[in-house]
């Protein structure tokens, strides 16, 4: 009879947090596996493992990977990207000099996991534990949600907090990202854990909070929708940051990479609106067209319907 496996969230002073992120760690028979290694007090805590799975490459998630010292497994999406300055110019392109002085300092991140990759769908088995893997492309293309045994899906960062829904990066997609709150409240899983908070939520609470999650990111379209509107005419998505229409207050410290991923964030739903013709595309950006946007009515009754997998 196989042992019973035992799950448990391992975080570090910030319980979770960013610049970290909560890492849980799998316990069967001796074996000892860790999703992520998001700062290097929760590797610390973990003590030796057997291997380390990471759900994708952002530097809060990688950032206690140099203490690891066991064999490490990445989606293979990331097998391209072999140092920081690589990962820098994929996820920053426009401020990556930036991107690289944040990852090395505020979140202290040292080097790119190296080792093994696995295809976003299949299991990853060490030593007897299996994790069921699955794509969730809108947060990064390589984005992965990871089942734990006991029906526990981690959500890595589909985080339910309120720093998010976050689709930052040139790769990400707004649309998807929905898609994948979708995924996750169809899963059949008893429990949820994500990467930014250190609780464990039952299913009622979770189907509740990513539904309040998907509303989020409605309500970033709907107030990009009413900037363009109170332009009332043309206008590049970069002149609408620093709006508060994603970040209510951009900080001081890495201000221009906040501001560069707002406006990566805005274009990105500028191009949703598009798509649905609530904004016309123009050769001096976007403008709202006359008849409103009641495409935006059946995303928001998409996203409260989340709650319906219950």
């Amino acid at each position: 009879m196989a042992a019973e496996a035992r799950v448990r969230l391992v975080t570090g002073g910030r319980s979770g947090r960013f610049p970290e992120s909560a890492s849980p760690l799998v316990e069967s028979a001796g074996a000892r596996l860790l999703v992520d290694a998001g700062s290097p007090e929760a590797v610390a805590v973990a003590g030796g493992v057997d291997a380390v799975v990471y759900t994708h490459h952002h530097p809060d998630h990688i950032r206690g990977s140099h203490l690891v010292g066991a064999p490490e497994y990445s989606p293979e999406g990331e097998s391209a990207y072999r140092s920081l300055r690589d990962l820098a110019r994929r996820f920053a392109p426009g401020a990556w000099r930036e991107w690289l002085s944040t990852a090395a300092t505020l979140i202290g991140a040292l080097r790119v996991p190296s080792g093994g990759y696995y295809r976003p769908g299949e299991d990853v088995c060490v030593r007897g534990i299996c994790l069921k893997t699955a794509p969730a492309p809108g947060h990064l293309a390589t984005h992965t949600l990871v089942e734990l045994p006991g029906r526990i899906l981690h959500l890595a960062d589909i985080d339910l907090t309120s720093f998010g829904p976050w689709y930052g990066n040139p790769e990400s997609d707004p649309l998807q990202f929905l898609a994948d709150i979708e995924l996750a409240a169809s899963w059949d899983a008893r429990l949820y854990t994500t990467s930014h908070r250190p609780d464990t939520l039952a299913r009622p609470e979770a189907l509740r909070e990513l539904a309040r999650y998907a509303l989020r990111l409605v309500g970033q379209a709907e107030a990009v929708y009413r900037a363009y509107e109170s332009v009332g005419g043309p206008a590049a998505p970069g002149e609408l940051v620093g709006r508060g229409l994603v970040y209510p207050r951009i900080p001081r410290r890495g201000r221009r990479l906040y501001l560069y991923f707002e406006e990566v964030m805005v274009s990105k739903i500028s191009g949703l609106l598009a798509g649905l013709n609530c904004l016309r595309r123009t050769r001096r950006g976007y403008e709202a067209r006359g008849s409103g946007c009641w495409a935006l009515d059946k995303l928001r009754e998409r996203a409260r319907g989340v709650e319906a997998y219950l």
